[in-house]
């Protein structure tokens, strides 16, 4: 009944009509909860993240469930296109949207033709922004380039993240590249990822394997080059931890378990306690870097106590500094904002005002796996009490003279 949407379609091999490798690729995909990109062909928007929740062979539906909705204006019969992996292979395949059936739920046709795509050594595992993982790559000695974004997916052959920010490490001059900046076989002798599960940092060598554009951003492909023992034994061990998490529980596979993070209630830790980079091989630049990359907005009453808060923010290197008179304002207007990525919180509570974080959590469940927020608690009248969230903590009054609370604004936004 979809001949006609499809029949001019072709993926990058030669598209066949194959109605028992389709069906046992949608049941591997449904079996193994695994998630895939589908993207609306010819329109210039981001992938939608989606794994197959229910097929039904007798209407010819798949019901796939996204990370984030469709547009409620979005057309029935929209045409879109499919990749996912099956073994060793990667497959491309058209489908046509059918409408909604439930939250985040959405009726699709079941491919009738499919194409393979490029054939993969190895599987890779996708990660999500608020999962935190973090990649900052350097190409030289100074003078230099630092480039650094939230990681995007991840395997035993490399990685690739997206370019939130490139800065030349001998002035600290922010840079605007193109993807010409990013040439294939380009070194970066110097590669670290931040946060992995029950991995705080690894390190490597990459070379640029592909970079391309997605809505506006640069995904960045590198290719791990020289992996000792070592770092492939610590390796292997978050994938495998990932590859349990996707069989064990359906549906969160691009989720890593809270408990296994560095912000998880059990691991917090304190500046002492928390794994030190690798001082030597990470410049204090690549961490200016990092806050400067790091969205903050600050919840405070206008004041001159606030215009010093500011100060002190902005002198500890976080120049993405926005202000709200108030938590409930702050809120709003992330809500509002669609573009925003994961800002940090700082919000100033008075005890006996009865400081209530209902707010933040009604917008966690909103967001749901999209976006997320932290949030450190800040009062001139006594030190707060602990919280037992681990994205909602008491900090220091920040202060130019004292930069106690940097450290902990710094685990906040993952850049410890």
């Amino acid at each position: 009944m979809n001949q006609a949407k499809t029949i001019g379609w072709t993926g990058r091999g030669e598209p066949v009509e194959d109605p028992a490798l389709i069906r046992k690729t949608m049941q591997e995909l449904l079996q193994q909860a695994a998630e895939f990109p589908i993207k609306v062909e010819g329109a210039q928007t981001l992938p939608y993240t989606a794994r197959v929740q229910h097929i039904d062979l007798q209407t010819g539906l798949l019901h796939l469930k996204l990370i984030r909705a469709l547009p409620p204006e979005l057309a029935v019969d929209a045409a879109f296109g499919m990749v996912f992996s099956a073994g060793e292979q990667r497959y491309e395949a058209p489908c046509i949207f059918k409408g909604r059936e439930g939250y985040l739920l959405y009726r699709f046709t079941i491919p009738l033709l499919i194409a393979a795509s490029d054939r993969r050594r190895h599987k890779r595992y996708p990660f999500r922004p608020r999962e935190k993982a973090y990649v900052i790559a350097q190409d030289g000695g100074i003078p230099g380039h630092g480039v650094s974004g939230p990681l995007v997916n991840l395997c035993q052959g490399g990685l690739a993240f997206r370019v939130d920010r490139v800065m030349r490490l001998d002035d600290h001059m922010r840079v605007t590249p193109g993807l010409g900046f990013f040439d294939r076989g380009k070194s970066f002798p110097m590669l670290k990822i931040r946060d992995l599960p029950n991995l705080p940092v690894f390190d490597a060598r990459g070379v640029v394997a592909y970079a391309e554009e997605r809505g506006g951003e640069i995904i960045l492909g590198l290719q791990f080059s020289a992996l000792g023992e070592t770092e492939l034994r610590d390796l292997q061990l978050v994938l495998t931890i990932r590859e349990h998490k996707q069989r064990a529980t359906p549906g969160t596979s691009g989720d890593s378990p809270r408990e296994q993070g560095p912000r998880s209630a059990a691991s917090a830790k304190g500046p002492a306690a928390r794994v030190p980079p690798a001082g030597s091989q990470t410049p204090d630049a690549l961490r200016r870097l990092g806050r400067r990359c790091t969205q903050l907005i600050l919840a405070m009453a206008p004041s001159p106590d606030r215009d010093q808060v500011c100060q002190a923010l902005r002198g500890g290197g976080f120049l993405r500094l926005e202000t709200a008179d108030t938590l409930e304002q702050a809120l709003a207007n992330f809500r509002a904002d669609h573009n925003a990525n994961s800002p940090l919180l700082v919000a100033e509570t008075h005890p006996e005002d009865g400081f209530s974080t209902a707010g933040i959590r009604a917008l966690r469940e909103e967001f749901g796996d999209s976006r997320e927020l932290a949030v450190a608690l800040i009062s001139r009248e006594k030190i707060l009490p602990p919280s037992e969230d681990p994205l909602i903590r008491p900090m220091p009054w920040p202060s130019v003279d004292d930069l106690s609370w940097l450290a902990l604004l710094d685990d906040l936004a993952g850049l410890d």
